[in-house]
């Protein structure tokens, strides 16, 4: 790799882990501004409840906050009963989108009469105050815009989770297709070979049946030559028959066994 390559491979590198940074950081900005967009309006609403309700800081302090977290709560309650039936199956039960509306605007209307109670009066004297109501807008706007944000995010998860289910499905298709294929092959192998160990078989019962006429014949000629001369000897037996003298002793063995033939002292007696 030469130098010029080196360097812009380093460049391309560089570029690349900063835009991943850059990334991560404005993630992170994003899912912060909705909440830090809360400060001024919670403390303006502190204000408001210490001077109007005699609350110490802290307590005025806790019920701005619980305040705001309630916004939140109800400005997301309305966005996803609004997205629901908007897409919601027709059996599906429908979701109360009027209450949760009805609960957002009224924590947006609190929110607004608790600053402008000491801040219209304020305006009166000195229009410089009537910017303090920005605050609220502006916590309007933030909350609407982390609701949605989050409703967004669910909905790129949604779409996300149905691709890889498709490409699972996708995969598990193609793999059942080459199970299928070669479960095919197998049996067409397999037919094949039952038919080539078939025809083996075959030859293999031809053969023994064979061997077995054979042995029958010369069983049939031993028996006529021991009947016709019982002092015959094995040598000249096989010689008959035309087989080993060892085939003619396992044959007389057999015969024995079977009582077809009998030694009587004198020679071979052929039995019935």
């Amino acid at each position: 790799m030469t130098m010029t390559e080196r360097v812009k491979s380093g460049a391309r590198t560089v570029d690349t882990v900063a835009g991943g940074l850059e990334a991560i950081a404005l993630a992170a900005t994003c899912r912060l501004a909705g909440w830090v967009a809360s400060i001024p309006t919670i403390m303006l609403t502190s204000r408001s409840c210490e001077v109007i309700f005699e609350l110490s800081p802290g307590a005025a302090v806790a019920s701005a906050i619980a305040l705001e977290l309630v916004g939140q709560s109800v400005t997301a309650t309305w966005l996803r009963a609004k997205e629901w039936n908007k897409s919601k199956r027709k059996t599906d039960p429908k979701a109360n989108e009027l209450l949760a509306l009805a609960m957002t605007v009224g924590y947006f209307v609190t929110d607004f009469t608790l600053i402008a109670t000491l801040q219209v009066p304020k305006a009166l004297v000195n229009p410089v105050h009537w910017a303090a109501l920005l605050f609220p807008l502006a916590q309007v706007i933030s909350t609407v815009v982390t609701s949605e944000r989050t409703a967004q995010f669910k909905r790129e998860a949604d779409v996300e989770a149905e691709k890889a289910k498709r490409k699972a499905a996708r995969l598990h298709k193609r793999s059942a297709q080459r199970v299928h294929r070669n479960d095919a092959q197998d049996v067409h192998k397999g037919n094949g070979k039952v038919a080539q160990e078939g025809a083996q078989v075959n030859v293999f019962d031809a053969i023994n049946r064979t061997r077995r006429e054979r042995k029958q014949q010369i069983t049939s000629a031993l028996l006529d030559a021991y009947e016709g001369n019982p002092e015959l000897g094995a040598s000249e037996a096989a010689r008959l028959v035309g087989v080993h003298r060892n085939t003619v002793y396992n044959y007389i063995a057999e015969l024995q066994a079977a009582g077809r033939l009998r030694s009587n002292g004198q020679g071979w007696e052929v039995l019935p």
